[in-house]
């Protein structure tokens, strides 16, 4: 089957959402100390500050990059067959992994609460269930498929 523009134009989005992405996070200290330098933040007076949220952005980062991988890994599928028993698999890892990472932004709330921590850990929970319900609906089609597939 041949690919769409559209598939082709989210498939260069994502590797370059995963490049900026790894970037992001090797000069994630370097950025942090200019953000700090430029825009005052309050909270940079407060004893530990910069070690907790370095830690913090370092983690997300890491899971933020295994998310964006998973989904790269399923857009390499769907010129040939999307619907494989491994998408739905990376689409609950893809979901586990959003749930992760809007626990840490509301367990982040719990020592430095701003309102964008808390409208991004619940929008990563909206997305979590979002993936969680397209991993369901992406194993029964695949059953169908195999039950189609046996029939012929």
């Amino acid at each position: 089957m041949k690919e769409s523009r559209m598939c082709k134009a989210l498939r260069a989005a994502l590797y370059v959402v995963f490049v900026l992405g790894i970037l992001g996070t090797v000069t994630l200290p370097w950025m942090l100390d200019t953000y700090m330098r430029i825009l005052y933040d309050a909270y940079y007076l407060l004893p530990g500050y910069r070690r907790f949220i370095l830690a913090f952005l370092m983690i997300v980062g890491a899971f933020s990059l295994w998310a964006v991988w998973e989904m790269i890994v399923m857009m390499r599928s769907i010129p040939s067959d999307p619907f494989i028993a491994g998408n739905v698999r990376a689409l609950r890892r893809v979901g586990l992994i959003l749930l992760v990472l809007a626990g840490l932004f509301l367990l982040k709330c719990l020592y430095y609460v701003t309102f964008l921590t808390m409208a991004c850990g619940l929008m990563l929970i909206l997305c979590g269930l979002l993936a969680f319900t397209l991993s369901n609906l992406f194993g029964q089609a695949v059953a169908y498929k195999e039950e189609l597939d046996l029939t012929i």
